[in-house]
């Protein structure tokens, strides 16, 4: 039985996670692979994550408060290097 139970926590953690990508892909110029990835290689969490590109896409905000909002959310400053060493 417990089995059973963590083969339906994962297959949903895994469903849950593909949709988050799609939701997100859909927003952005990024990919549901691309998402994922960032997801696993900085370690930030679905939350955190989306907060980063938030505040990464708000325009009524400088570049330095910007990045002091970013500072603050954890792994948000992992994300940012993940995505531009896609980009370069």
């Amino acid at each position: 039985m417990l089995n059973d139970w963590d083969d339906i926590i994962q297959k949903t953690a895994k469903a849950t996670n593909a949709h988050f990508a799609e939701q997100l892909s859909g927003l952005t110029r990024l990919t549901n692979a691309d998402i994922e990835s960032l997801i696993l290689d900085s370690g930030i969490s679905k939350e955190n994550l989306a907060d980063t590109l938030q505040v990464v896409k708000d325009a009524g905000k400088s570049n330095a408060e910007k990045a002091t909002a970013i500072r603050n959310i954890q792994q948000g400053v992992d994300v940012l290097v993940s995505l531009v060493g896609k980009l370069i």
